[in-house]
Protein backbone atom coordinates (compact mmCIF):
# COMPACT_ATOMS: atom_id res chain seq x y z
CA UNK A 1 0.00 0.00 0.00
CA UNK A 2 1.34 3.41 -0.92
CA UNK A 3 1.62 6.09 1.75
CA UNK A 4 -1.07 8.66 1.32
CA UNK A 5 -0.48 12.39 1.50
CA UNK A 6 -2.66 13.15 4.50
CA UNK A 7 -2.29 16.88 3.94
CA UNK A 8 -4.08 16.53 0.61
CA UNK A 9 -6.83 14.48 2.25
CA UNK A 10 -7.32 17.12 4.96
CA UNK A 11 -7.27 19.92 2.38
CA UNK A 12 -9.93 18.16 0.29
CA UNK A 13 -12.00 17.52 3.41
CA UNK A 14 -11.75 21.19 4.40
CA UNK A 15 -12.74 22.28 0.90
CA UNK A 16 -15.77 19.97 0.87
CA UNK A 17 -17.07 21.47 4.13
CA UNK A 18 -15.83 25.05 3.65
CA UNK A 19 -13.59 24.99 6.74
CA UNK A 20 -11.39 27.95 7.63
CA UNK A 21 -7.58 27.48 7.73
CA UNK A 22 -7.62 27.28 11.55
CA UNK A 23 -10.54 24.83 11.53
CA UNK A 24 -8.57 22.75 9.05
CA UNK A 25 -5.60 22.67 11.44
CA UNK A 26 -7.88 21.52 14.26
CA UNK A 27 -9.35 18.72 12.11
CA UNK A 28 -5.85 17.62 11.06
CA UNK A 29 -5.04 16.82 14.69
CA UNK A 30 -7.69 14.07 14.61
CA UNK A 31 -5.60 12.19 12.02
CA UNK A 32 -2.79 12.18 14.57
CA UNK A 33 -5.08 10.38 17.06
CA UNK A 34 -5.22 13.60 19.07
CA UNK A 35 -8.74 14.00 20.47
CA UNK A 36 -8.18 15.89 23.74
CA UNK A 37 -9.08 19.58 23.56
CA UNK A 38 -6.13 20.37 25.84
CA UNK A 39 -3.62 18.49 23.65
CA UNK A 40 -4.95 20.12 20.49
CA UNK A 41 -4.68 23.56 22.08
CA UNK A 42 -1.08 22.85 23.09
CA UNK A 43 -0.19 21.50 19.64
CA UNK A 44 -1.61 24.56 17.87
CA UNK A 45 -0.67 27.17 20.48
CA UNK A 46 -4.23 28.37 21.07
CA UNK A 47 -6.54 28.33 24.08
CA UNK A 48 -8.85 25.43 24.90
CA UNK A 49 -11.87 27.73 24.58
CA UNK A 50 -10.75 28.67 21.06
CA UNK A 51 -10.45 24.97 20.18
CA UNK A 52 -13.98 24.37 21.48
CA UNK A 53 -15.29 27.28 19.39
CA UNK A 54 -13.62 25.88 16.29
CA UNK A 55 -15.14 22.46 16.94
CA UNK A 56 -18.59 24.03 17.31
CA UNK A 57 -18.18 25.54 13.83
CA UNK A 58 -16.83 22.25 12.46
CA UNK A 59 -19.79 20.32 13.92
CA UNK A 60 -22.21 22.78 12.32
CA UNK A 61 -20.54 22.64 8.88
CA UNK A 62 -20.11 18.84 8.79
CA UNK A 63 -23.48 18.15 10.49
CA UNK A 64 -21.64 16.04 13.08
CA UNK A 65 -22.53 16.01 16.77
CA UNK A 66 -19.10 15.31 18.23
CA UNK A 67 -15.37 14.85 17.52
CA UNK A 68 -15.83 11.13 17.04
CA UNK A 69 -18.24 11.64 14.13
CA UNK A 70 -15.90 14.19 12.53
CA UNK A 71 -12.98 11.75 12.84
CA UNK A 72 -14.99 8.93 11.28
CA UNK A 73 -16.03 11.21 8.41
CA UNK A 74 -12.41 12.24 7.89
CA UNK A 75 -11.14 8.66 7.94
CA UNK A 76 -13.79 7.63 5.42
CA UNK A 77 -12.32 10.24 3.10
CA UNK A 78 -8.85 8.89 3.81
CA UNK A 79 -9.64 5.24 3.29
CA UNK A 80 -11.76 5.73 0.21
CA UNK A 81 -8.35 6.13 -1.46
CA UNK A 82 -6.90 2.94 -0.02
CA UNK A 83 -6.97 -0.67 -1.17
CA UNK A 84 -8.99 -3.24 0.74
CA UNK A 85 -8.64 -6.96 1.33
CA UNK A 86 -10.79 -7.78 -1.70
CA UNK A 87 -8.06 -10.06 -3.13
CA UNK A 88 -8.13 -12.35 -0.10
CA UNK A 89 -10.36 -15.40 0.07
CA UNK A 90 -11.62 -14.51 3.56
CA UNK A 91 -12.17 -11.19 5.30
CA UNK A 92 -9.93 -10.61 8.35
CA UNK A 93 -11.88 -10.28 11.57
CA UNK A 94 -10.48 -7.78 14.07
CA UNK A 95 -11.34 -6.96 17.69
CA UNK A 96 -10.38 -3.41 18.73
CA UNK A 97 -9.88 -2.77 22.47
CA UNK A 98 -9.54 0.90 23.48
CA UNK A 99 -10.97 2.60 26.57
CA UNK A 100 -11.14 6.01 24.86
CA UNK A 101 -14.48 5.90 23.05
CA UNK A 102 -13.47 8.41 20.39
CA UNK A 103 -10.20 6.63 19.60
CA UNK A 104 -11.96 3.25 19.65
CA UNK A 105 -14.50 4.45 17.09
CA UNK A 106 -11.85 6.09 14.90
CA UNK A 107 -9.57 3.04 14.86
CA UNK A 108 -12.45 0.61 14.30
CA UNK A 109 -13.93 2.68 11.49
CA UNK A 110 -10.60 3.11 9.74
CA UNK A 111 -9.89 -0.62 9.86
CA UNK A 112 -13.43 -1.38 8.68
CA UNK A 113 -12.93 0.96 5.73
CA UNK A 114 -9.97 -1.19 4.69
CA UNK A 115 -12.40 -4.02 4.05
CA UNK A 116 -12.11 -5.88 7.35
CA UNK A 117 -14.80 -7.05 9.76
CA UNK A 118 -14.44 -5.18 13.07
CA UNK A 119 -15.91 -5.35 16.54
CA UNK A 120 -14.96 -2.72 19.11
CA UNK A 121 -14.99 -2.77 22.92
CA UNK A 122 -13.99 -0.15 25.48
CA UNK A 123 -13.81 -2.54 28.45
CA UNK A 124 -10.88 -4.99 28.52
CA UNK A 125 -12.79 -7.23 30.94
CA UNK A 126 -15.22 -8.17 28.16
CA UNK A 127 -12.55 -9.46 25.76
CA UNK A 128 -12.06 -13.04 27.01
CA UNK A 129 -15.81 -13.86 27.07
CA UNK A 130 -16.05 -12.51 23.50
CA UNK A 131 -13.11 -14.66 22.35
CA UNK A 132 -14.75 -17.72 23.91
CA UNK A 133 -17.84 -17.30 21.77
CA UNK A 134 -16.47 -15.70 18.60
CA UNK A 135 -13.35 -16.31 16.51
CA UNK A 136 -11.15 -13.33 15.62
CA UNK A 137 -7.97 -13.21 13.55
CA UNK A 138 -6.48 -10.22 15.32
CA UNK A 139 -6.86 -8.23 18.55
CA UNK A 140 -5.60 -4.64 18.53
CA UNK A 141 -5.39 -3.34 22.08
CA UNK A 142 -4.27 -0.17 23.76
CA UNK A 143 -1.77 -0.74 26.57
CA UNK A 144 -2.75 1.95 29.05
CA UNK A 145 -6.30 1.24 30.19
CA UNK A 146 -8.05 1.41 33.58
CA UNK A 147 -8.72 -1.76 35.59
CA UNK A 148 -6.69 -3.96 33.23
CA UNK A 149 -3.90 -2.82 30.93
CA UNK A 150 -3.17 -4.27 27.50
CA UNK A 151 -0.27 -6.41 28.71
CA UNK A 152 -2.42 -8.08 31.37
CA UNK A 153 -5.04 -8.67 28.70
CA UNK A 154 -2.41 -10.10 26.35
CA UNK A 155 -1.22 -12.54 29.03
CA UNK A 156 -4.78 -13.71 29.60
CA UNK A 157 -5.41 -14.13 25.88
CA UNK A 158 -2.19 -16.13 25.39
CA UNK A 159 -3.02 -18.34 28.37
CA UNK A 160 -6.46 -19.17 26.98
CA UNK A 161 -5.44 -19.07 23.29
CA UNK A 162 -1.68 -19.72 22.95
CA UNK A 163 -1.29 -18.80 19.26
CA UNK A 164 -4.47 -17.35 17.78
CA UNK A 165 -5.67 -14.61 17.49
CA UNK A 166 -2.50 -12.60 16.98
CA UNK A 167 -2.28 -9.46 19.11
CA UNK A 168 -1.00 -6.00 18.19
CA UNK A 169 -0.42 -3.57 21.07
CA UNK A 170 -0.63 0.21 20.61
CA UNK A 171 0.23 3.02 23.02
CA UNK A 172 1.65 6.50 23.30
CA UNK A 173 3.38 5.89 26.63
CA UNK A 174 3.99 2.70 28.60
CA UNK A 175 6.45 1.13 31.04
CA UNK A 176 7.43 -1.94 29.01
CA UNK A 177 10.38 -2.65 26.73
CA UNK A 178 9.62 -3.96 23.24
CA UNK A 179 11.35 -7.28 23.99
CA UNK A 180 9.00 -7.79 26.96
CA UNK A 181 5.88 -7.19 24.86
CA UNK A 182 6.99 -9.63 22.15
CA UNK A 183 8.04 -12.17 24.76
CA UNK A 184 4.55 -11.96 26.27
CA UNK A 185 3.15 -12.92 22.85
CA UNK A 186 2.35 -9.70 20.95
CA UNK A 187 3.35 -9.82 17.27
CA UNK A 188 4.07 -6.08 17.27
CA UNK A 189 3.99 -2.86 19.25
CA UNK A 190 2.85 0.26 17.38
CA UNK A 191 3.52 3.66 18.89
CA UNK A 192 0.86 6.38 18.85
CA UNK A 193 0.32 8.42 16.80
CA UNK A 194 0.53 5.72 14.14
CA UNK A 195 -0.16 5.56 10.43
CA UNK A 196 -3.04 3.24 9.67
CA UNK A 197 -1.13 1.65 6.79
CA UNK A 198 1.31 0.34 9.41
CA UNK A 199 -1.59 -1.52 11.03
CA UNK A 200 -2.81 -2.62 7.59
CA UNK A 201 0.58 -4.12 6.69
CA UNK A 202 0.84 -6.02 9.98
CA UNK A 203 -2.65 -7.50 9.72
CA UNK A 204 -2.28 -8.40 6.05
CA UNK A 205 1.07 -10.11 6.61
CA UNK A 206 0.07 -12.25 9.59
CA UNK A 207 -3.39 -13.00 8.22
CA UNK A 208 -2.02 -14.81 5.16
CA UNK A 209 -1.92 -18.58 5.74
CA UNK A 210 0.00 -19.54 2.61
CA UNK A 211 3.72 -19.55 3.47
CA UNK A 212 4.97 -18.38 0.07
CA UNK A 213 2.43 -15.55 -0.15
CA UNK A 214 3.20 -14.50 3.42
CA UNK A 215 6.93 -14.43 2.67
CA UNK A 216 6.33 -12.29 -0.39
CA UNK A 217 4.12 -9.90 1.56
CA UNK A 218 6.52 -9.48 4.48
CA UNK A 219 9.69 -9.10 2.43
CA UNK A 220 8.27 -6.89 -0.31
CA UNK A 221 10.36 -3.75 -0.95
CA UNK A 222 12.72 -4.58 1.94
CA UNK A 223 16.48 -4.20 1.59
CA UNK A 224 18.05 -7.47 2.73
CA UNK A 225 21.60 -7.25 4.07
CA UNK A 226 24.09 -10.09 3.61
CA UNK A 227 26.32 -9.49 6.67
CA UNK A 228 25.70 -12.94 8.19
CA UNK A 229 25.31 -15.19 5.15
CA UNK A 230 28.71 -16.78 5.78
CA UNK A 231 27.81 -18.00 9.29
CA UNK A 232 25.34 -20.68 10.35
CA UNK A 233 22.78 -20.33 13.12
CA UNK A 234 21.65 -23.54 14.79
CA UNK A 235 17.98 -22.94 15.61
CA UNK A 236 17.89 -26.09 17.74
CA UNK A 237 20.13 -24.24 20.23
CA UNK A 238 18.29 -20.92 20.06
CA UNK A 239 15.19 -19.73 21.90
CA UNK A 240 12.46 -19.91 19.26
CA UNK A 241 9.00 -18.35 19.46
CA UNK A 242 5.95 -18.36 17.24
CA UNK A 243 7.31 -15.59 15.03
CA UNK A 244 11.03 -15.26 15.65
CA UNK A 245 13.97 -16.16 17.86
CA UNK A 246 16.39 -14.84 20.47
CA UNK A 247 20.04 -15.12 19.43
CA UNK A 248 22.64 -14.55 22.12
CA UNK A 249 26.03 -13.05 21.34
CA UNK A 250 27.59 -16.13 22.91
CA UNK A 251 25.96 -18.41 20.34
CA UNK A 252 26.63 -16.13 17.38
CA UNK A 253 29.28 -13.47 18.24
CA UNK A 254 29.19 -11.89 14.78
CA UNK A 255 25.60 -10.78 15.27
CA UNK A 256 26.87 -8.12 17.66
CA UNK A 257 27.11 -5.84 14.60
CA UNK A 258 23.43 -6.26 13.70
CA UNK A 259 21.31 -3.10 13.68
CA UNK A 260 17.74 -2.81 14.91
CA UNK A 261 15.27 -2.27 12.07
CA UNK A 262 17.45 -3.86 9.40
CA UNK A 263 16.68 -7.08 7.54
CA UNK A 264 19.31 -9.80 7.13
CA UNK A 265 19.76 -13.16 5.46
CA UNK A 266 20.70 -15.99 7.81
CA UNK A 267 21.81 -19.57 7.20
CA UNK A 268 20.03 -21.76 9.74
CA UNK A 269 20.00 -25.41 10.69
CA UNK A 270 16.98 -27.15 12.16
CA UNK A 271 18.25 -30.73 11.91
CA UNK A 272 21.71 -32.09 12.69
CA UNK A 273 22.19 -34.05 9.48
CA UNK A 274 20.67 -31.56 7.03
CA UNK A 275 22.40 -28.72 5.21
CA UNK A 276 21.69 -25.12 6.31
CA UNK A 277 18.85 -23.25 4.61
CA UNK A 278 18.51 -19.51 4.03
CA UNK A 279 15.92 -17.39 5.80
CA UNK A 280 15.41 -13.64 6.14
CA UNK A 281 14.65 -11.87 9.39
CA UNK A 282 14.32 -8.39 10.87
CA UNK A 283 16.26 -7.40 13.99
CA UNK A 284 13.53 -5.89 16.20
CA UNK A 285 15.46 -5.36 19.42
CA UNK A 286 19.01 -5.62 20.74
CA UNK A 287 20.55 -5.89 24.23
CA UNK A 288 24.20 -4.95 24.32
CA UNK A 289 27.02 -6.70 26.13
CA UNK A 290 26.79 -6.09 29.86
CA UNK A 291 22.99 -6.19 29.87
CA UNK A 292 21.11 -9.29 31.06
CA UNK A 293 20.51 -11.75 28.19
CA UNK A 294 22.72 -9.85 25.75
CA UNK A 295 21.72 -10.60 22.18
CA UNK A 296 19.13 -9.78 19.54
CA UNK A 297 15.50 -10.63 18.87
CA UNK A 298 14.79 -11.45 15.24
CA UNK A 299 11.40 -11.60 13.51
CA UNK A 300 11.09 -14.16 10.74
CA UNK A 301 9.98 -12.51 7.48
CA UNK A 302 10.88 -15.22 4.96
CA UNK A 303 11.35 -18.86 5.91
CA UNK A 304 11.42 -22.20 4.13
CA UNK A 305 8.79 -24.96 4.56
CA UNK A 306 11.43 -26.94 6.48
CA UNK A 307 11.93 -24.14 9.02
CA UNK A 308 8.19 -23.48 9.19
CA UNK A 309 7.55 -27.15 9.98
CA UNK A 310 10.26 -27.17 12.66
CA UNK A 311 8.88 -24.05 14.37
CA UNK A 312 5.30 -25.35 14.37
CA UNK A 313 6.40 -28.69 15.80
CA UNK A 314 8.46 -26.96 18.50
CA UNK A 315 5.55 -24.69 19.43
CA UNK A 316 3.17 -27.64 19.69
CA UNK A 317 5.51 -29.82 21.75
CA UNK A 318 6.50 -27.08 24.20
CA UNK A 319 3.28 -25.01 24.38
CA UNK A 320 5.15 -21.87 23.31
CA UNK A 321 3.15 -18.64 23.21
CA UNK A 322 6.03 -16.12 23.10
CA UNK A 323 6.30 -14.39 19.74
CA UNK A 324 10.00 -13.63 20.17
CA UNK A 325 11.61 -14.90 23.41
CA UNK A 326 13.91 -12.46 25.21
CA UNK A 327 16.15 -15.08 26.83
Amino acid sequence: MKNLDQNIIVTNFASNFNLTPRETEVVAQLLKQMTSTKLISEALGISTSTVRNHFENIFRKTKCENKCEVAVLLYKELFSKMKSFQSLARTPKVLVVEDNEVMCEVLASSIENLGMSVRKVTDAESVLPILESERFDCVISDIRMPNKDGVELLSEIRKAHPIWPFVILVSGHHDYDVDELLNYGAVAYVKKPFKIDEIFNLISSYFIDDLIQRNQSMIKSKEIHKDFEEVTLDLTKASVGTGGAFISFKDLPSILSAEVGKFYDFNVKVEEDNSPVKISAEVVWKKNDGEPNAGVGIRFVSITPQVDSYVKKLISQNSISSFIPNA
